[in-house]
């Protein structure tokens, strides 16, 4: 029985659709892998970046952490040497100015750059600052510090003081690296009362007997220095009690500090008693952390090294 011609194409069309249908297929099922190849490679990025940051952060971490380690023991360490040169303790705040020679050599348009930097950081050098051109009135000018000096009490003396702020120091001014000299003078007048040596004095002798550097006061000035003036210093454990022992002893504490709360780049400080509210400070950069007590919590991870001193 012969096919009608309807029914020859009936069957012609339903094959072509089937054929389509199969094409579609294809078709989406190629997209789809497609689709699914661009997400997986989507994600083998995403997952690529995300392990190189992790990597970073974590490497990153672990040098934070060693330098922390590193901070942290080498004030505590029982190796610490009084002959390392001191990199904090000099320029308070300020930097260094002088690098080419004496104080003559100085860009006479760098200070006032300077002088404006450390009256940001300090409001209390204002007074110092602004009388920087008429400089000459105080420098090498005799100094009365009989007002400053009460027998048994520890003076507090500022390095930015005009009656030797100006004078120089090295390389540098007093008044913006002398926290070196200022402690030791401190310590000087409360232990011998000799009030014929001056904070100019006391950096002049620092400077001649090579205790100033370039990176700043060396750390042998609290020993070999102390003793060359006739005192007695030794370091000391970073310990609450054993400064409190060395503070009752009649001993002082000169301290090398870190940044933190004293200073932005390095710094000398003088300890001189302590209350049941804390240790009391003598800064000579600043009255206003000298003018109340310091927890030995906000102090320890702010102090490099530390000394005692005391009469010889």
């Amino acid at each position: 029985m012969r096919e009608t011609g309807g029914a020859i194409m009936s069957r012609s069309m339903g094959s072509q659709l089937c054929g389509w249908e199969q094409q579609n297929a294809r078709e989406q099922s190629r997209s789809q892998r497609q689709k699914r190849v661009r997400a997986q490679a989507r994600r083998r990025r995403r997952q690529a970046v995300r392990r190189f940051f992790l990597c970073a952060a974590g490497f990153a971490l672990c040098m934070w952490m060693l330098g922390l380690i590193q901070d942290v023991m080498r004030p505590i360490s029982g190796n610490r040497t009084a002959q390392m040169q001191g990199s904090a303790g000099e320029a308070a705040d300020a930097g260094h100015i002088f690098k080419t020679g004496g104080m003559e050599n100085l860009n006479s348009e760098e200070l006032p750059e300077i002088l404006n930097e450390l009256l940001e950081k300090n409001g209390e050098t204002a007074d110092y600052v602004q009388n920087y051109p008429n400089r000459e009135i105080y420098q090498n000018q005799p100094v009365d510090l009989t007002e400053d000096f009460i027998s048994g009490e520890v003076p507090l003396l500022m390095q930015w003081d005009k009656r030797w702020g100006y004078d120089a120091y090295g390389e540098e001014m007093i008044g913006l690296a002398g926290c070196g000299p200022l402690c030791l003078e401190m310590a000087y007048l409360y232990f011998t009362e000799d009030t014929d040596m001056t904070p100019r004095d006391m950096a002049d002798f620092a400077y001649n007997n090579g205790y100033y550097t370039k990176q700043g006061t060396s750390w042998s000035l609290w020993t070999e220095g102390a003793a060359r003036l006739g005192l007695k210093g030794a370091e000391l454990s970073l310990d609450e009690n054993a400064m409190k022992n060395m503070l009752d002893s009649g001993y002082l504490i000169v301290c090398s500090m870190r940044p933190g709360d004293f200073t932005t780049t390095g710094h000398f400080i003088l300890i001189r008693g302590y209350n049941e509210d804390g240790f009391l400070v003598n800064d000579p950069n600043r009255r206003s952390t000298s003018g109340k007590t310091w927890s030995y919590e906000k102090l320890q991870y702010q102090i490099r090294n530390l000394w005692s001193l005391g009469e010889g």
